[in-house]
């Protein structure tokens, strides 16, 4: 089943709702103040029934030029959009207007219509074909098909009826398996139910009682009913018209504007990079940080316009170029989303734009930043993703689809990529991925060097001097490649280089080998070990590193502070006390074994408790079974 939804514009009395009639056998004007005034205010919806494989909704957007605000609204999320121009009138300013949205909203694929033909005699209607001809020339809408209708007598109606059903099977398939978006552009509430909710799924399918967001204000409901054209429905999916019961939020909370998702695939942000393209219909001139008003699905917010390669738009001609919008309220937004942009006073259309960031900086005027926007805006996305990470260094798969516009299978498919390193916590590129890794084996080479006799340096310590540089979960993914490649080791919370073994500096090797020689011929009855290093001249600064050598290599055993005894000696002391005692001996008795004075024969047996060897009870001390 595919689903669809056609926009009908045009200027005010031009035949919209009554040829809506006409098609769909619905009276779009709903509200008592459209059936009072005969004009539609708020958009119409009704159901089209044109196939079984083909699930239509008509929407008939309001007219008038102050519901402009209204109309894109109403226009977004459309396959479609059929301009309708009367045939007693021709094409009229809003007309105009109303075909430059649209067009600036990317929105192409068109059948023009000509509605009251009975009104008027055939050689005026060749002269409004003729003056719309004239018009589109140029334009996204030239070629688009021409069709005379008469809504009141059904004129014409079975043959547009015959061009829309062969028209939408060529329409691109909407996204029904990306992640939900519902732009809102309705509200309102009903007794005994509670707030409602109407808009098009641009993205993705809705189910019936799943948690849900209302973006930008992270407002969390959940979705007790759904409805499409008043028939209900247990799911809705990209291209539906729908209306959703919420349950959990009152409908003060709720407003136009608000996008219902279930996921984190969308971007919430005050800023937004454009590619912005100027509306012919364009009366005034437009300086450097004017104030706009931003139409984006279906919201609107105000803003300030930032140029940067010009102070002034100037009208005339279509003309091209970037900029950046500073909203004054966050908008949900998505890299290729079309945006409307207006000017608040005097009221005017003066451009649309398609979003090229939403991960946007303040940059600089002039050319460098011209240039840093047209390679955005160029390339496969795997090169605008390069290009990002360069400045971003890592982004989540979440940032990348909200940045780069992509699904989560093409984001997936990106993973092939060569330029591109996939981690668990994110995605970074994969010169950024081997600079930080060059620097974390640079950094512990350097460090051995420098203490050569030390085992590595504190996982922490590289840690933190590289997190001033690049994110933190950047550094831990490329610490966790670089020990499963086999380049980096970790003992305990020590990181080395895979090939690094601790070992004595060469200038003083021989000298320090002494000491180690010095405490193996000395037995258990030992020098202090500070006396024996300065009687090797050994200097200062190498005293504690040694020592620690010595320890964290097992070379010694240390007693106390002072006294270090040799592993080897540690070893036969413990060998001569198990065969000369039983399970438990006495301090006595082991001075009669080992033949040591107390100085030395207490920190023995103390170091025996602080290993776990033995167990002391008041004077006796027994073996602790394995020891």
């Amino acid at each position: 089943m595919n689903y669809y939804t056609i926009g009908l514009a045009g200027h005010i009395d031009h035949g919209k709702t009554t040829l809506t009639g006409a098609l769909t056998g619905v009276n779009t004007d709903r509200l008592k103040e459209e059936k009072e005034r005969n004009i539609s205010i708020e958009p119409g919806f009704a159901p089209f029934h044109l196939s079984e494989d083909m699930v239509v909704s008509m929407i008939d957007v309001p007219g008038h030029e102050r519901f402009i605000r209204q109309m894109i609204a109403g226009v977004a999320g459309i396959d479609l959009v059929i301009p309708v121009v009367a045939a007693d009138e021709g094409v009229m300013p809003q007309t105009k207007e109303h075909l430059e949205i649209l067009s600036l909203l990317g929105i192409k694929r068109s059948i023009i219509v000509i509605t009251k033909a009975d009104l008027v005699e055939a050689d005026m209607i060749e002269l409004v074909k003729e003056d719309i001809r004239d018009y589109i020339e140029g334009t996204g809408f030239e070629g688009a098909s021409i069709l005379v209708v008469d809504g009141k007598s059904g004129r014409g109606i079975e043959q547009l009826k015959t061009k829309i059903g062969s028209f939408l099977p060529e329409v691109p398939s909407r996204n029904k398996a990306g992640a939900l978006r519902l732009p809102i552009d309705q509200v309102f509430s009903l007794q005994g139910h509670g707030t409602i909710v109407r808009g098009t799924i641009f993205d993705g399918e809705l189910k019936d009682g799943e948690q849900v967001t209302l973006l930008p204000d992270r407002i969390d409901a959940r979705v007790r009913q759904i409805q499409t054209h008043n028939e209900k429905v247990g799911r809705a999916y990209a291209g539906q018209r729908v209306a959703v019961n919420l349950a959990g939020t009152g409908r003060k909370e709720v407003k136009r504007g608000h996008v219902v998702v279930n996921s984190d695939h969308y971007a919430v942000t005050s800023t937004i990079d454009l590619i912005f393209t100027k509306a012919l219909t364009m009366d005034y001139e437009l300086k450097q940080r004017s104030l706009v008003t931003v139409h984006i699905g279906t919201a609107e917010v105000r803003g300030t316009i930032v140029f940067f390669d010009r102070n002034v738009l100037k009208t005339g001609e279509r003309d091209f170029l970037y900029c950046q919008i500073r909203l004054q309220n966050p908008v949900v937004a998505k890299k290729g989303d079309h945006v409307i942009i207006r000017r608040p006073s005097p009221v005017e259309t003066i451009g649309g734009g398609t979003i090229l960031n939403v991960s946007c900086e303040q940059y600089k005027f002039g050319e460098e930043t011209i240039a840093m926007f047209e390679q955005m805006s160029k390339g496969t996305p795997a090169e605008q993703l390069v290009q990002m990470l360069h400045r971003k260094l890592v982004l989540s798969k979440e940032q990348v689809m909200q940045q780069i516009g992509l699904t989560e299978d093409e984001v997936e498919e990106l993973s092939e990529e060569p330029e591109l390193w996939f981690m668990e916590s994110g995605i970074t590129s994969t010169p950024v991925f081997e600079r930080v890794s060059e620097r974390v084996q640079t950094n512990l080479t350097s460090y051995h060097q420098h203490y050569p006799m030390r085992r590595g340096m504190l996982k922490a310590e590289v840690v933190q001097e590289m997190v001033s540089m690049y994110p933190l979960k950047l550094v831990e993914s490329v610490l966790d490649v670089l020990q499963h490649n086999g380049l980096v080791r970790q003992n305990g919370p020590f990181l080395s280089r895979d090939s690094f073994t601790p070992t004595l500096p060469s200038s003083w090797k021989t000298k320090m080998g002494r000491v180690i020689q010095l405490l193996e011929e000395q037995g258990s009855k030992v020098t202090a070990i500070d006396k024996l290093i300065e009687n090797e001249s050994i200097p200062e600064a190498y005293k504690e590193e040694l020592k620690q050598y010595l320890l964290t290599e097992n070379v010694a055993v240390r007693l106390t502070p002072d006294l270090y005894v040799h592993h080897m000696s540690w070893e036969a002391i413990v060998t001569d006390l198990k065969s000369g005692t039983n399970e438990s001996f006495t301090l006595q008795e082991a001075k009669d074994i080992l033949k040591v004075s107390r100085k030395y024969l207490v920190p023995i047996l103390e170091h025996l408790d602080e290993s776990g060897a033995t167990i002391r009870n008041e004077q006796v001390r027994y073996w602790r079974s394995g020891s």
